[in-house]
């Protein structure tokens, strides 16, 4: 229940008003807010999981409102999660395809990454470094605005 309690909180401050991930929703009704695209999954085991942040405060570990979204929604390598934003702001996503659920990335030799990964604004990944902040982060000014993540596997 206090999770539920904290969500509740982080999407208030965030501003969130809802989350959809039923593709009817993108027919039915034109919601402003952020629908995030989700691209080139390799399989449907485990879990999407997407940080999303409003700073560079947590990022990318410990993000101030957080996702996780079952895989059966994929389509062609593809899922789409819809954000209601009620306000302008900047924002960011980073996002790990979880495959054996054990809620972080894993690594071979401690430094590969063994599962796929994927930033706003598609940074290039320059070694074995997340791109900081700046480069993920994006300007929602209202209205309705399509964010595409590619995922990477290496």
């Amino acid at each position: 229940m206090q999770y539920f309690i904290t969500l509740f909180i982080y999407l208030f401050i965030l501003g969130l008003t809802s989350i959809h991930t039923d593709r009817t929703v993108f027919r039915k009704r034109q919601l402003d807010g952020i629908e995030l695209i989700i691209s080139n999954i390799r399989n449907k085991t485990g879990i999407i999981r997407i940080g999303m942040y409003n700073s560079g405060k947590g990022y990318p570990d410990k993000p101030e409102v957080s996702f996780s979204l079952a895989k059966d929604t994929i389509v062609s390598g593809k899922l789409r999660l819809f954000i209601q934003v009620k306000e302008p702001g900047s924002f960011g996503f980073s996002i790990l395809d979880d495959e054996n659920e054990n809620r972080k990335m894993d690594y071979i030799l401690g430094i590969i990454p063994k599962e796929g990964f994927g930033f706003s604004n598609n940074p290039r990944i320059r070694g074995m470094k997340e791109p900081p902040f700046e480069v993920t982060r994006f300007i929602y000014n209202g209205g309705r605005i399509v964010v595409t993540v590619r995922m990477v596997y290496i």
